[in-house]
């Protein structure tokens, strides 16, 4: 799961981040790229993360990878 997670930022930001990077607060992660995210998530792993979770769930991959096996 960590490298597919990995794998899925890296095509959407163009750029290797770690499984505990902070995306949000860091700056890599903007607005639109949480969209982009948000929407290969649903597509890769048919779940789709609750607008009003976003900003939570995308903060780190590692808590990303948490909510899929949780929700998926």
């Amino acid at each position: 799961m960590e490298q597919k997670i990995l794998a899925l930022f890296e095509n959407v930001l163009s750029r290797k981040v770690e499984f505990n990077d902070e995306l949000i607060e860091s700056g890599i992660l903007d607005s639109i790229t949480a969209v982009d995210i948000v929407l290969d998530v649903q597509a890769e792993f048919g779940c789709a993360i609750p607008p009003t979770e976003v900003a939570n769930i995308l903060k780190t991959p590692a808590i990303l990878a948490a909510w899929i096996e949780e929700n998926a």
